[in-house]
């Protein structure tokens, strides 16, 4: 990508995204195993992210729309990670289902609704989003890979040690991502208008976003989708662990998927720029019903660790390319709250009933995680299935001023 592309982008957003990403790789992939860890089954496990899911009904939306009509987005990103910071130090606190359950259901409330709001924050700074922010968001993948590394070592210097530390890893990394951000050049708002027309032009924009059968049928998907997906990142390392694969190799099989990330980013204007914003997210569906596939069928750790080049394609030909797409449909007064709704009703209820009911699954096969996986897949499937069927007019969707 040529040099004037980037001259007016500031380099403190290659910083947050990085470590805004780190905050989750120290974490989240290791939560289920921490939680089995501090003695719940896998029913509790899925009820406690179910529950912590549920948040998003209302905080992400609230975050949305503060960013969009009150408060610089850059300052709302400084505020969800001291807070997100705040909950781990609670989390990390608790030992028993109440106590860990809150704890869960804070860090969910503060940091989760980033992943896609770091999507809004960096379209502001970005001139040409459909052809710069590929490369940004690789920057977020090499952010998720770094503690991978360090947890890596970590637990081959201490066998058998707890994975506690992960979570002092998340307040380290949580502090560092609020300091960057202060770091970001003021966001220029525009002049705005009385509070009457103020009020009433941003709800009628929202009216129409939600009149909009495109932005609906992305709505969908991603609702399908995040539901199916949140089973990789929760329940496929404790699958792992089940299956022979040492705690201290998790984080780098992981880590498999997140390099296919960064390898792939670059490449993925070229990509939309001749085969479609359509065929992208049906090739990250797809790789979704592979990838659950595979985990149903198969107890191979080889099998099971190189799947995560699968995991790896969805974030970027299904995730990345919807939340591009869905801030071409809204309109320049929403589009924060356009990502936030995607956070609402794919990472929120999506999340909260598909965990839920995998936990009920999990709880009536003796606590295998085995037909999580098969219900992940029709997930999956009913997803490619939404697009193909909207594939029509999805191609012909242009940027909304």
């Amino acid at each position: 990508m040529s040099d004037h592309h980037w001259k007016d982008v500031p380099r403190s957003l290659f910083v947050v995204m990085t470590l805004q990403f780190a905050v989750g790789g120290s974490v989240l992939p290791f939560m289920a195993m921490w939680l089995e860890e501090s003695g719940l089954s896998f029913a509790s496990i899925g009820t406690i992210f179910s529950i912590s899911s549920s948040t998003y009904l209302v905080f992400p939306f609230l975050w949305g729309m503060i960013a969009d009509r009150y408060v610089p987005i850059q300052k709302v990103f400084t505020f969800l990670n001291i807070m997100a910071c705040v909950a781990l130090v609670w989390l990390q606190s608790q030992n028993q289902f109440v106590g860990l359950l809150v704890g869960f259901l804070m860090f969910y409330s503060f940091y989760h609704p980033t992943f896609t709001l770091i999507n809004a924050l960096s379209f502001h700074y970005l001139s040409n989003p459909q052809e710069q922010f590929g490369f940004l968001r690789a920057w977020g993948s090499l952010g998720w890979m770094i503690p991978s590394g360090v947890i890596f070592g970590w637990l081959l210097t201490h066998a058998g040690t707890s994975l506690h530390f992960v979570l002092y890893l998340g307040m380290a990394s949580a502090l560092l991502t609020a300091v960057s951000t202060l770091f970001l050049p003021p966001i220029t708002q525009p002049a705005k208008p009385s509070k009457t027309t103020q009020h009433s032009g941003y709800w009628e924009d929202v009216r129409k976003l939600f009149k909009n059968k495109d932005y609906m049928t992305l709505l969908g998907a991603f609702f399908l989708l995040s539901g199916s997906f949140s089973f990789v990142v929760y329940y496929g390392p404790p699958y792992l662990k089940a299956n022979g694969v040492p705690v201290a190799w998790i984080g780098p099989i992981q880590c498999i998927g997140v390099a296919l990330e960064v390898a792939l980013f670059p490449f993925l204007r070229t990509y939309i720029r001749r085969w479609g914003f359509v065929s992208a997210l049906l090739i990250g569906a797809a790789s979704l019903i592979l990838r659950h596939l595979l985990y149903y069928l198969s107890t191979n750790p080889w099998v099971l660790a190189l799947s995560y080049l699968l995991a790896g394609m969805v974030i970027v030909f299904f995730h990345i390319t919807l939340s591009i797409l869905a801030n071409m449909i809204a309109g320049q007064s929403v589009r924060a709250t356009a990502q936030t709704l995607l956070v609402v009703f794919g990472s929120g209820v999506g999340p909260m009933m598909t965990n839920w009911i995998a936990g009920r699954l999990s709880a009536s096969a003796d606590n295998s995680l085995q037909p999580i996986f098969g219900f992940g897949m029709i997930l999956a499937l009913a997803a490619f299935i939404l697009i193909a069927i909207r594939a029509p007019h999805l191609k012909k969707v242009k940027a909304q001023e």
